[in-house]
C-alpha cells in the first residue's frame, strides 16, 4: 500500500568527489564547497558559497525547547488573563465569565407555588445577590385586569414560600429562611443588580411586626419591631431599618379633604404633619440617625385616597411610604417627599444654589435623585441641570442635562458622563471628566452597554457600536429575529455583549442574542425560558414556574 505522502520518483545523481582527506570535505562525506576543491579547471579559486553553521543535534533540541517554552508561556499568559477577566466579570451584575458559546441548560428548579397560567398578571419577584448566591424573597402576582372603578384585589402569593438562596452554578439551595405573612425585604431589585452584605425583612401581622436580618450564610437575627402608635417600619439598605411617623407642629392640625370624580375639596391642603424618619441598625436596634421631613402645601388630588363614611372618598393625609434603593431611601406621602442617603443626608436638598428648593404647592422637591453607584447620586432639576453629589451631599460635578446610570462593563474605565438634553429628546452627549463634550450621538434611544472600547446603543430596530473615544459608528446589527420583542437586560464577558429580549404580548420565554463587541457580528442566539440575569459570573433565567441555570 503506498504511503500517504508518496510523491514522484526521486533520482540520485552520483558525482565523483574528492578523495578522503582532501581539503573542502565537511568531514561527513559531503562536499564542503568552500575549499580549493571547488576551483575552476584553470586552477583559479571559485566564488565562496555562503553556508549556515552546522548545528549539533543537542543545539537543535535546545532551540526547539526554547520555542516550545515561549509558546507555552504565551498560552499560560492567555490562560491567566482569561481567569482574571472571568473573576472581574463575577464582581459585576452585568458580568458573565464566558459568552463564547450559547448557554446550555445546566439545572432547573420549580417554585413552591408557580404563577397561575390562567391569569396574565405582573409577577412581582424581587431579587438580590449575597455572597455569590441568588436570593429570592417570596413573590406575588397582581392581575392586570383592573379598572379605576374596581377595588384592587389582594396580590396572590407565588414563588418560594420562604426566602431562598440558590447557588447559580449548581442550582443547589444554600439556605432557606421561613417568613410570616406580608414579608417585605430590601434592598432588592428585579434584575439582580443589587448586592448586599445583609438582607433586612419585616414580616408578621400588622400589630406584631418582626424585624429579620439575614447574613450571606443564611444566619439570622430577629427582634420585635415595637411600633409606636401611627408608626411604620421599612427595611432599608446598609443593614438598616427605617421608622417613619407623622409628627404635629405646635398649633397645627392637618387639613381634611373629600374627593369625588377626580375633584377634591379643598383642592390644596395648606396644613399637614411633618414626618420623622429614624434609621436604626436592623439587627440591634441601635439608632444611627434621625431626620425630619417638613410638610409643604400639596394638591389634594395628588394625595392617597381611601374610602370614607357614607360612600365618600377622603384624602389620607397621614399615609407615608418608604422606597429603598441600593444606597438611599425615599420617603413619600401627602405633602412630603425626600431622598436620604444611608448617612442620613437629604440628597434632594444637597445641590448648590436653589437645586433643592421647594416648588410651591406640589409637595415635592425640585431635584429628582438617581443613584449612579459607588456612593454617587445625580440630582436632576427643573432647570435642566444635573448636580452630582456624594453620600454626604458634597458636590462632585455640575452638568447641563440629565445624567442617568448606565450599564457599565466591569473592565470599562469610568471616564465619561452620558448626558441627555430633555429639551431635545434625541440621543446624548458623552462628556469628559473636565466637562468638555467628547462626542455626541443624536440617533440613539438609549445606551445598552458602556464597554472597554465600544459603547453599545439602542436604535430601536437596530443596535450599533460606537467608538468610545470618538463616537464614530463601528458596527450596526440589524436586529435579527427579535422584532416585536423588548430588550430587557444586557450582559457581557468583555469580548461579547449578550442582549436578553422579552416578548411584549405576555407570552413566556425570551431570546438571548450575542454580538462580538469589536465587530458587531452575531455570534449566536438561543431561546431561554424567562428573563435572564447574571449572578457571580453565571446566567440564571427566571420564569413564572421557576429557575433555570445556564452555562
Amino acid at each position: 500500500m503506498p504511503r500517504p505522502d508518496q510523491q514522484g520518483p526521486v533520482v540520485f545523481e552520483l558525482v565523483e568527489g574528492d578523495e578522503p582527506g582532501t581539503a573542502g570535505t565537511d568531514g561527513a562525506g559531503g562536499h564542503g564547497g568552500d575549499g580549493p576543491g571547488d576551483a575552476d579547471p584553470g586552477g583559479a579559486p571559485g566564488p565562496r558559497t555562503p553556508r549556515l553553521p552546522r548545528l549539533s543535534r543537542r543545539t537543535w533540541l535546545v532551540a526547539v525547547a526554547a520555542v516550545a517554552a515561549v509558546v507555552l508561556s504565551l498560552a499560560a499568559v492567555d490562560l491567566v488573563r482569561d481567569r482574571l477577566r472571568a473573576e472581574l466579570m463575577r464582581t459585576s451584575s452585568v458580568g458573565v465569565a464566558s459568552l463564547a458559546d450559547p448557554p446550555e441548560r445546566l439545572w432547573t428548579m420549580r417554585f413552591d407555588v408557580p404563577a397561575p397560567r390562567a391569569e396574565e398578571g405582573f409577577v412581582d419577584q424581587e431579587l438580590v445577590t449575597m455572597g455569590g448566591l441568588l436570593v429570592l424573597p417570596p413573590a406575588s402576582t397582581q392581575s392586570f385586569a383592573q379598572d379605576v372603578f374596581t377595588p384592587p384585589t389582594d396580590p396572590v402569593r407565588i414563588g418560594f414560600e420562604d426566602i431562598v438562596a440558590v447557588d447559580p452554578r449548581s442550582g443547589e439551595v444554600a439556605w432557606r429562611v421561613p417568613v410570616d405573612e406580608n414579608p417585605v425585604c430590601d434592598p432588592s431589585g428585579y434584575d439582580a443588580s443589587v448586592a448586599v452584605d445583609a438582607l433586612v425583612c419585616v414580616h408578621g401581622p400588622a400589630d406584631a411586626r418582626e424585624v429579620l436580618t439575614i447574613a450571606p450564610d443564611g444566619s439570622t437575627r430577629s427582634r420585635a419591631a415595637d411600633l409606636a402608635d401611627g408608626e411604620q417600619v421599612f427595611p432599608a439598605p446598609d443593614g438598616m431599618l427605617v421608622r417613619v411617623g407623622r409628627v404635629e407642629r405646635a398649633g397645627d392640625t392637618a387639613t381634611e379633604a373629600v374627593c369625588s370624580l377626580g375633584v377634591c375639596t379643598p383642592s390644596v391642603l395648606e396644613k399637614g404633619r411633618d414626618v420623622r424618619v429614624v434609621a436604626e441598625d436592623a439587627a440591634t436596634g441601635a439608632e444611627r440617625w434621625t431626620s425630619t421631613v417638613e410638610f409643604v402645601p400639596a394638591e389634594s388630588v395628588n394625595c392617597p385616597q381611601v374610602p370614607g363614611e357614607d360612600g365618600e372618598t377622603v384624602v389620607d393625609a397621614d399615609h407615608v411610604s418608604v422606597y429603598s434603593g441600593a444606597e438611599s431611601v425615599t420617603v413619600e406621602g401627602c405633602g412630603v417627599s425626600a431622598t436620604l442617603s444611608v448617612q442620613g443626608v437629604r440628597l434632594d436638598l444637597a445641590g448648590p444654589g436653589d437645586a433643592g428648593a421647594d416648588d410651591g404647592a406640589s409637595g415635592s422637591s425640585v431635584a429628582w435623585v438617581n443613584e449612579l453607584g459607588g456612593g454617587m447620586f445625580a440630582l436632576a432639576t427643573g432647570s435642566v441641570r444635573t448636580f452630582v453629589v456624594d453620600g454626604e451631599g458634597e458636590p462632585v460635578r455640575t452638568l447641563d442635562g440629565w445624567v442617568y446610570a448606565e450599564t457599565w462593563s466591569p473592565d470599562a474605565p469610568h471616564d465619561l458622563w452620558f448626558v441627555v438634553d430633555p429639551s431635545d429628546g434625541r440621543g446624548f452627549d458623552a462628556v469628559r471628566e473636565d466637562g468638555s463634550v467628547a462626542w455626541t450621538d443624536r440617533n440613539s434611544q438609549g445606551i445598552l452597554l458602556v464597554g472597554r472600547d465600544v459603547v453599545v446603543v439602542d436604535r430601536g430596530a437596530t443596535v450599533a457600536g460606537l467608538d468610545r473615544d470618538t463616537g464614530e459608528e463601528v458596527w450596526v446589527w440589524d436586529g435579527g429575529d427579535t422584532e416585536g420583542m423588548a430588550r430587557y437586560r444586557t450582559v457581557t464577558d468583555g469580548d461579547t455583549v449578550a442582549m436578553v429580549h422579552l416578548p411584549q404580548n405576555g407570552r413566556p420565554g425570551a431570546e438571548v442574542v450575542a454580538l462580538d463587541l469589536g465587530t458587531g457580528e452575531e455570534q449566536w442566539d438561543t431561546p431561554v425560558p424567562g428573563s435572564a440575569v447574571a449572578v457571580d459570573g453565571s446566567l440564571v433565567a427566571i420564569s413564572r414556574d421557576g429557575l433555570t441555570g445556564l452555562g
